[in-house]
């Protein structure tokens, strides 16, 4: 019985041993102020987002549609917009860049207010103005996440401005299995 406990103990440890938590790895902060951010300059993504900026909803606007897509997502609700944001032709586009690397897990873009452009996973929300991953990137940072453990996967959140020559636009962010980058 003895040999049996001390044997399940190291099992839970080696499994628990597996998951990464704490800082990104180097390659991870490296690939994020490279190839990652140069996703950031796609033109399709850069159009799409330029066109929403264009339309200038206004925060108390943007907020309501947050609060609805929260209410619904708890609800285990779809929204006719959050399909509308995994469907259009920034998504469609952020679902190309993500299929030519496959440590990428999920991408979404907001505008220049934090508000989603598009994505390719569903977000727990549609306003992504009032956390560190829109307020520090688009001021024209790269904001690169702890790792954290997420369906069993070891996950980074990168964050990288969404640019128009020198201009930022908007953000992307871009999960990334940190076990599959090279």
């Amino acid at each position: 019985m003895k040999k049996i406990a001390v044997f399940a103990a190291a099992l839970v440890f080696t499994f628990v041993g597996s998951a990464m938590a704490g800082p990104a790895p180097q390659k991870v902060v490296d690939l994020a102020n490279g190839a990652l951010a140069e996703l950031g300059k796609d033109k399709v993504v850069v159009k799409e987002v330029r066109l929403q900026n264009a339309d200038a909803m206004g925060i108390n606007q943007i907020k309501a549609i947050d609060a609805e897509w929260i209410a619904a997502k708890k609800a285990g609700q779809k929204l006719p917009i959050m399909m509308e944001k995994m469907g259009n032709t920034c998504a469609k586009r952020l679902k190309e860049l993500m299929a030519q690397h496959d440590f990428i897990t999920e991408i979404f873009v907001t505008d220049n207010q934090g508000a989603n452009v598009g994505q390719t996973a569903m977000t727990g929300d549609y306003w992504q103005g009032d956390e560190a991953k829109f307020q520090k990137v688009y001021k024209g940072s790269v904001l690169v996440s702890d790792v954290e453990v997420d369906d069993g996967k070891n996950i980074s959140q990168v964050s990288v401005p969404v640019m128009m020559g020198k201009r930022h636009v908007g953000t992307m962010t871009i999960g990334v299995d940190v076990d599959k980058v090279p």
